[in-house]
């Protein structure tokens, strides 16, 4: 299907970064909130970052024009109506997602396709509240929309073939590298890899073993610089040498199963952990000064986007 028509339902982080993707494209978007103050706060966010993209050269047109694509209503029927493609972003609530692919099923054309941006829920409960759930699926981005290429594709127990493979071919056309998940599953892909570090950094903190501080800079200028040029099972296959991930696995193996037996396993922060995270991340922003955190981090990752295409 040719999608040229796009809503936006939420228009909060989540959904102004989708409304960027879309309108950098030249897509006819339609922003839906339940207030005006929310979508004048979305305009000029999606506003200030399409300027933001034209500055860095990461896309090309007339700003103005393209922000002329983008209208914003607080009429959900109006928004989703004439949308060959919806993207839910309403918080992330089973009962308020449901609610919001009831009414948009109901309003938006048949064949319209109708996405979450949900980072945890499963869609096979959420398009149960759907008329239609063969064209609902999970498309979740990973913040900020606008830069991070990545977007997980979750097929629910009543997607069809043809929706996920709409899904891929439109993400394919915006520029994004989706990925496509077999089944659904709680965080679907990289949260999960996310979350399992997440829980060992947080534990190393909680342990007095390394100070937030030192954590980042851990991942920043080890790890993190070959995960930006390959996964780990390529990294674990090169680690092999001439004998690749075979050579690995039997090497290492007993390396790792040693590292593994004595991380912990909570699936519920400690209370001690959160107050010792809370206060270096206190003390560590305090060094940073006044500047935006968020903007240094598009900047940078607008040159590392660069440097990775040309490598």
């Amino acid at each position: 299907m040719g999608i040229k028509r796009v809503a936006c339902v939420g228009s909060g982080l989540i959904g102004s970064g989708w409304a960027v993707v879309f309108a950098s494209r030249g897509l006819e978007v339609h922003l839906h909130d339940v207030t005006e103050a929310r979508l004048k706060r979305a305009l000029s966010m999606i506003r200030e970052k399409l300027s933001f993209l034209a500055r860095n050269r990461l896309i090309s047109g007339n700003v103005e024009r393209l922000i002329g694509r983008v209208s914003a209503s607080t009429d959900l029927r109006e928004a989703v109506e004439d949308a060959d493609y919806v993207q839910e972003s309403v918080p992330e609530d089973y009962g308020v997602k449901k609610r919001a692919f009831a009414e948009i099923s109901k309003s938006a054309p048949r064949d319209a396709i109708i996405a979450s941006s949900t980072s945890a829920l499963l869609i096979s409960e959420i398009q149960r509240a759907a008329r239609g759930p063969d064209r609902c699926l999970t498309a979740h981005p990973w913040n900020p929309v606008y830069l991070i290429p990545l977007v997980e594709l979750v097929p629910g127990r009543s997607t069809s073939r043809a929706a996920i493979e709409a899904a891929r071919d439109f993400m394919e056309d915006l520029g994004k590298v989706p990925v496509v998940l077999r089944r659904d599953v709680p965080g679907h892909l990289a949260n999960r890899l996310q979350a399992a570090m997440l829980r060992e950094a947080i534990d190393l903190v909680d342990k007095g073993i390394a100070t937030v501080e030192d954590v980042d800079k851990a991942v920043r200028f080890g790890p993190g610089l070959r995960w930006a040029l390959m996964g780990p099972f390529m990294i674990f296959h090169l680690a092999g040498g001439e004998g690749g991930i075979k050579r690995s696995l039997e090497a290492l193996g007993p390396s790792y199963e040693l590292r593994w037996r004595s991380m912990s396993s909570w699936t519920s922060i400690p209370p001690s952990a959160r107050d010792k995270v809370l206060r270096q991340m206190g003390a560590m922003l305090r060094g940073e000064g006044a500047e935006d955190p968020s903007e240094r981090r598009d900047e940078a990752l607008a040159r590392l986007l660069k440097a990775l295409e040309a490598a």
